[in-house]
């Protein structure tokens, strides 16, 4: 079941490619490696699926991996990081859950690229090659079509060598109506000092507590970082909401670079459904997270926080996205549900990674009965064998800046009804 996509940025061609999930067959193994394995025939496949969408020019990546001039000085480099599974990256258990869009080389993948290496990396037959992938460019809408709203925030001069900045400007929509989004998409301005973008819907409502008056309220419409998808396209029957009161707030981070000055301004573009138009589902987020329960001893090398959140109507749960900091270690996100006697491990990150957070998108969206309570774990490394660790020295706690910390697993999910739930449960 295809619920949305979490868009790569990459082609328009990726669209296909996600809704064809093509990563579904790379996970499993049981292929032959080549005896004589060549550059044309039997690496660059595995480059155009699993790198190259990062791996190209004008990204972040230090070197782009498209053609065999690229690749050659790169080989043996290549074959270290392939063997330690440090890339492509991908930190989820392969053992709990199912993924769309896993970009990791299984067992005969490496053993090929290896193989490759070791006896010389040769180019092969031109004729071999497959067509080039069609990236398109950084500063393209991927969704082949332009967008109903753009919002863009104000320039922001990011100097060198400068702090960390997370400004949050404000942009009206203009809506005259509310309206279901089709697809979203975050488009950064200067992407090698942007780490992340959240994209909230925020409006004024009255406050129904004691003594009345306005109160924020805030809905996360999309997010990116460094590692993420640009954005979020849904299938016909699914769709985020937009009112027309909203107004539209980004969450910028970032991180400067140690030599160059850059000025950013970010963009969001938004398509609609038709006006009038009823999606069968409303896809919500939801930041499980406990700032009481986070800290962080100086030099401790595994500290944990527990975050609960509980469903109050039958749910299916879409994506999971841990987010920490430089101190961020692990996460696992687990169902407990009413009628059960343990928890279940729905998704264990065993390796994180705070400059690459990946959304893992489940295969199919798992299916959860009214009052099942939502587990979030956390794990922090503060000690000396943490590489990035700024200070091991302190005491660490909740804040936005990265040498502070934060444990939130991110949800996206849609409710169902109590029928639908049991009609679910037949079908499994």
């Amino acid at each position: 079941m295809s619920v949305l996509s979490k868009v790569s940025a990459g082609a328009m061609v990726l669209l296909a490619l996600v809704g064809a999930n093509p990563t579904a067959a790379a996970a499993n193994d049981g292929g032959t490696v080549p005896e004589h394995p060549t550059f044309t025939r039997d690496v660059l496949p595995i480059l155009q699926r699993s790198c190259q969408v990062c791996h190209r020019p004008d990204m972040f990546t230090p070197m782009s991996l498209l053609t065999y001039e690229e690749v050659r000085p790169w080989a043996r480099s290549i074959k270290q990081r392939v063997e330690a599974r440090v890339m492509p990256p991908w930190f989820a258990d392969r053992t709990v859950g199912r993924y769309r869009d896993d970009p990791s080389l299984n067992d005969t993948e490496i053993a090929t690229v290896a193989r490759w290496v070791d006896q010389g990396a040769p180019r092969g037959n031109p004729a071999d090659a497959p067509p080039p992938v069609a990236w398109a460019a950084v500063d393209t809408w991927y969704h082949g079509e332009e967008p109903d709203l753009v919002v863009t925030s104000p320039p922001v001069v990011v100097p060198p060598n400068s702090i960390e900045t997370y400004p949050e400007p404000e942009m009206e929509t203009g809506l005259t109506e509310d309206r279901y989004i089709k697809w979203i998409q975050v488009m950064p301005g200067e992407s090698r000092v942007v780490h992340h973008v959240l994209v909230y819907a925020v409006r004024d409502e009255e406050d129904e507590s004691a003594g009345g008056g306005p109160r924020g309220v805030r809905e996360l419409l999309a997010n990116r970082a460094r590692g993420d998808f640009v954005g979020d396209w849904f299938e016909d029957g699914y769709a985020r909401l937009l009112r027309k009161e909203d107004r539209i707030r980004l969450q910028l981070h970032y991180l400067p670079d140690d030599e160059r000055s850059f000025t950013d301004r970010t963009s969001v573009g938004i398509k609609f459904y038709p006006p009038g138009y009823e999606p069968a589902y409303v896809v919500t987020t939801k930041a499980v997270s406990n700032r009481d329960d986070l800290i962080i001893p100086p030099g401790e090398a595994n500290a944990r926080s527990d975050a609960y959140f509980t469903l109050p109507e039958p749910t299916r749960i879409i994506s999971f996205q841990p987010h920490m900091h430089y101190r961020g270690k692990a996460m696992t996100l687990e169902a407990i549900r009413p009628d059960a006697g343990r928890p279940e491990l729905l998704t264990d990150i065993d390796r994180f990674a705070w400059d690459w957070q990946p959304t893992y998108v489940y295969e199919t969206p798992l299916t959860l009965p009214a009052g099942t309570v939502m587990h979030v774990t956390a794990y922090h490394d503060n000690s000396t064998a943490n590489r990035v660790n700024p200070d091991p020295t302190a005491a660490v706690g909740w804040g936005q800046r990265t040498i502070d910390e934060m444990n939130i697993g991110w949800l996206d999910y849609f409710h169902i009804s109590e029928e639908e739930y049991a009609a679910l449960q037949d079908e499994e």
